[in-house]
């Protein structure tokens, strides 16, 4: 198998005794200068992108009321990575990521700055969610694909899940105060300050971007003279020849698309459920931050666990199982173990399978396999949509167990028909 991984970049830290040294070293990552300023820049935008999730959801419910609404709202942000989520993939291996990430973060910035003065001016109607939710949507089809194939490079094959596992405390560090503080902003100053919030915190990510000192031109190994076709061809050739990768895929979208798509209910669990408003759908949304934070620091202090397969597996079980219960319960006490439960488990689930991942692909196709995996994101409104015609019909409740079922159905279907994947 082809890893073209660097051993270790000269600032990076050594690994050995991560375990001994217990807490700290989950920040090991840290001390490679440019891994540094890629995390911040991420703690940046996943602010930004918490932000914008939480008001764009409320906003939609406020405006139309229904569940449906709001799936197909962020819907409208996931076309693009339907449609060029993959090819953005090939851009990452074929072009220099550093700059296609200043790019994509300009491009961002000014989405954010027109959605907060239509909101602002008080002018705004579902159609303008509606082609915003579309626009940034092209920003975040790209960001992801050319932020994950970078990673490996800037910190080397023995910091590689580390580093992945402080990327994930990057997001549910936003997601521990963010969303409850955009909650209770929503409510005492309005949704249009907090575009403007999200359009400074990209604009820090992009400050960070032009601090990093490696380089992110495309691999010696890519084959030049090649189109954007073929170099798409030969990643899904690629995972076509590769079986373990190809079930490594799999398990990273079945589960995550549908497990995404329980946020999405959310406002109507918050409204019809719990009889509350937009504070507390931040504070649940935060509250779910905590047990993704646990699992992140965790993995992360780990330094490179054994046997991912079996990790993975049993995460994503969980991960199931935890939703089911979520769709059965009716009181915030019951709630918040719970909410914590999906945030651990959801992220050793993705810690575990994408470093497996990356490992085992090699440096030029990187971007196209991560992209592949990252339709997850795409394909979670679908799910939702399902699950929003449920809810909208038969409760909110059902739509999350069925969520719940489905999420454990795939993962438990690929432990049964694959079981070579629990010895990796």
């Amino acid at each position: 198998m082809a890893r073209s991984i660097p051993e270790k970049p000269a600032d990076a830290p050594d690994l050995v005794g991560a375990t001994s040294r217990g807490f700290m070293a989950a920040f090991d990552s840290l001390h490679i200068h440019d891994f540094r300023f890629m995390w911040f820049g991420q703690v940046s935008s996943a602010t930004a992108m918490h932000a914008d999730l939480l008001a764009r959801s409320w906003l939609t419910w406020q405006l139309t009321g229904s569940t449906v609404a709001v799936v197909l709202v962020n819907l409208m942000r996931t076309i693009p990575m339907l449609t060029l989520g993959i090819f953005a993939g090939v851009i990452a291996d074929r072009f220099d990521k550093k700059k296609i990430l200043f790019i994509i973060q300009a491009w961002t910035i000014g989405v954010y700055i027109a959605i907060a003065t239509v909101v602002l001016l008080d002018l705004v109607q579902l159609w303008h969610v509606y082609a915003y939710s579309l626009l940034i949507g092209f920003g975040f089809a790209m960001n992801q694909p050319v932020r994950m194939s970078f990673i490996p490079r800037l910190v080397g094959k023995e910091n590689l899940l580390n580093a992945l596992s402080l990327s994930s405390i990057a997001i549910n560090s936003t997601r521990l105060v963010g969303p409850a503080i955009i909650g209770f902003l929503i409510a005492f100053t309005g949704m249009g300050s907090v575009f403007v919030i999200s359009a400074v915190m990209y604009a820090i990510a992009l400050w960070t971007t032009t601090r990093i000192k490696t380089s992110g031109a495309p691999s010696s190994d890519r084959t030049e003279g090649s189109s954007v076709f073929a170099d798409l061809l030969e990643g899904f050739r690629f995972l076509g020849e590769n079986r373990l990768v190809l079930v490594l895929v799999l398990l990273a979208l079945g589960p995550l698309s549908f497990g995404h798509s329980w946020t999405m209910l959310l406002p109507q669990f918050v409204d019809e459920v719990l009889d509350a408003d937009a504070g507390l759908l931040g504070i649940i949304t935060s509250v779910g931050a905590v047990g993704g934070l646990t699992g992140g620091l965790f993995i992360a202090s780990r330094g490179n666990i054994p046997h991912k397969g079996t990790v993975m597996i049993g995460a994503g079980l969980l991960y199931g199982a935890a939703l089911m219960l979520f769709g059965l319960v009716t009181s915030l006490i019951a709630v918040i173990p719970l909410v914590i439960m999906i945030g651990v488990s959801q992220t050793v689930f993705r810690a575990a399978n994408t470093s497996t991942l990356l490992e085992n692909a090699p440096d030029h196709l990187r971007g196209r396999i991560i992209s592949v995996t990252l339709l997850d994101s795409a394909m979670g409104p679908l799910a939702a949509l399902l699950a929003g015609f449920i809810a909208d019909r038969a409760g909110v409740s059902a739509g999350l167990f069925t969520i719940g079922v489905i999420c454990f159905g795939i993962v438990a279907l690929v432990a049964v028909t694959y079981p070579k994947i629990r010895r990796i």
